[in-house]
This record gives structure tokens, C-alpha cells and sequence, in this order.
């Protein structure tokens, strides 16, 4: 997931350009195992004047050809590898484009996978649990246990998308449901096909909602449990007025599956929309 700036002198070839941004990328890819088609690259180049440099400070003797490579990082690579990188960095930065070793400054700072959108406004911690859990989903068998960020993923898209696939395997065959008794389909239910059937549709049924829309405020780790606080907007049938209901569910996990699930809302005032 690194993001590169590259900054060098102006007047550089095309084929040059090029042999730089392959030398970086094919180092990345070899020491910070880097997957080839993560390759997100700005190169700037700088008049004269707008470099400033010692030549000698910690290194060089640096040329006008200086170059700066600065690599942002959504993960913490330690020392051996980044010691590694930097060998690499250089050896095929001489090899493919003719830099001096001498020429080439290196930063590396780390930005937390949630610091990255890379499309559509999708956070960059959703994006790595959706491609744990379709890694999971390929596996033989299902995983034991789910990291936070895939359970915070897969309640997203269960909410929002209405998408059970994600969060059925992550759910335990004991689980406990609790539904507030005041509501129509309330109760204490134990197993996942209760789970199943309160989700396959919107409460009240397609008859009661001119539509329905689930959007996750936000979901916050506490005390083994991740609570997942939503705003509803619904429109009735019956009225056609827009009306916003917020409530939560409280999920219980241990060992990384969900043991249970409770919904906490205000239902009087859900009873008297769906009336």
C-alpha cells in the first residue's frame, strides 16, 4: 500500500523518468513485498532553485542530479527490511537509470491503512478486511477467528448493503439474539437462522416502507463488544414522510466470532411508523 513522491531536476528524459519509477517500484515489490500491481507513483520535477541541498551533510558528495524518493507506508516494515529496500533502491537505480548512490535521499513514514481512501470515498481499513475476508472465503475451510477490522467490515456492508454473506461465518452456532419484546418480531432467539431471517428484509416487510435506509454512524470497540450506532431514514406508505430513527446494536465477540447481538431502539417510535 506505499504511496511514492519522487522529486528530481527538470529536463529529464522520458526513459529516464521511466527508469526511475521501475527502479523504485521493482524495490518496493522485492523487499517490502509490495504487491506489483500496487503502484502508485507522483514524480515532480523541480527547476533549478527549488532543490536545496547540502552536498556533503551525512553522505554525497550529491550532484545536481540529486533525487528524492519518499515512500508513505500503511504498514510498520522494521528495520531489517527497510535496510534491505534501501540497498536494493540503490543498486537499481544505478543499474536502470544511471543514478550515483550518492544522489539518492530516502524518506519513509507510516500512515495507517485508515489515513488511505484509494477510490469512491471507501475508507483504506474496509478495503484491506474485504480482501482478508475474500482471501478467508477462497480458503478451505472458514476462518476461526476474524480480526476487528474484518467484524467492523462485515457489519458495515450487513447495515448499509444489506449483504449477509460477509458476517454469516463470523457469527457462532450458539449465538444469542435479543430483540426488544414492545416490537412486533422481538424476543430472545439462540442461532444464526434467526439471525438470518430478521435480516433478510426490512422490518415490517416491503408493504410498510416506500424505502428504508441504514447508514452506519460509526462503530466503536468496547469491553468485547463493538457497538454499531445507526441513523434509519424511512419513509412509510402510509405517509410518505421521511422520518429518522437512530438506534444501536451491541454485538458481543469473543475469540473473533460474534457470540451475541441486541438492538437497543426507540420503539414506540418505530411501532407507530410501521402502524
Amino acid at each position: 500500500m506505499p504511496f511514492v513522491d519522487i522529486s528530481l531536476a527538470r529536463g529529464k528524459k522520458p526513459e529516464y523518468l521511466r527508469a526511475v519509477s521501475r527502479a523504485v517500484h521493482d524495490a518496493l515489490v522485492a523487499e517490502l513485498s509490495m504487491k506489483p500491481d500496487d503502484n502508485f507513483q507522483l514524480i515532480h520535477q523541480h527547476d533549478p532553485g527549488e532543490m536545496v541541498f547540502d552536498r556533503a551533510f551525512r553522505g554525497g558528495p550529491r550532484s545536481d542530479d540529486w533525487l528524492v524518493v519518499r515512500v508513505i507506508d500503511g504498514l510498520e516494515r522494521g528495520e531489517p527490511a527497510k535496510r534491505r529496500f534501501y540497498r536494493t533502491l540503490v543498486r537499481l537505480l544505478g543499474e536502470g537509470a544511471g543514478v550515483r548512490p550518492e544522489d539518492v535521499f530516502v524518506m519513509m513514514s507510516l500512515a495507517g491503512p485508515d489515513s488511505f481512501s484509494f477510490a469512491g470515498g471507501v475508507i483504506g481499513t474496509d478495503v484491506l478486511a474485504a480482501e482478508a475476508l475474500n482471501a478467508a472465503d477462497r480458503a478451505p475451510a472458514r476462518a476461526a477467528a476474524y480480526t476487528t477490522g474484518e467484524l467492523r467490515y462485515a457489519l458495515t456492508e450487513l447495515f448499509e448493503r444489506h449483504d449477509r454473506d460477509l458476517v454469516r461465518p463470523m457469527l457462532r452456532d450458539d449465538l444469542v439474539l435479543r430483540v426488544p419484546r414492545s416490537l412486533p418480531y422481538g424476543g430472545e432467539f439462540t442461532g444464526i437462522q434467526p439471525f438470518e431471517n430478521l435480516f433478510s428484509g426490512l422490518p415490517g416487510g416491503d408493504a410498510v416502507w416506500e424505502s428504508f435506509t441504514v447508514h452506519v454512524d460509526r462503530i466503536i470497540e468496547a469491553d468485547g463488544h463493538l457497538v454499531v450506532q445507526l441513523t434509519n431514514t424511512a419513509v412509510p406508505k402510509s405517509t410518505g414522510t421521511p422520518h429518522v430513527i437512530q438506534n444501536l446494536w451491541l454485538f458481543g465477540v469473543a475469540g473473533g466470532r460474534i457470540t451475541t447481538a441486541q438492538l437497543y431502539a426507540d420503539t414506540a417510535a418505530a411501532a407507530g411508523l410501521a402502524d
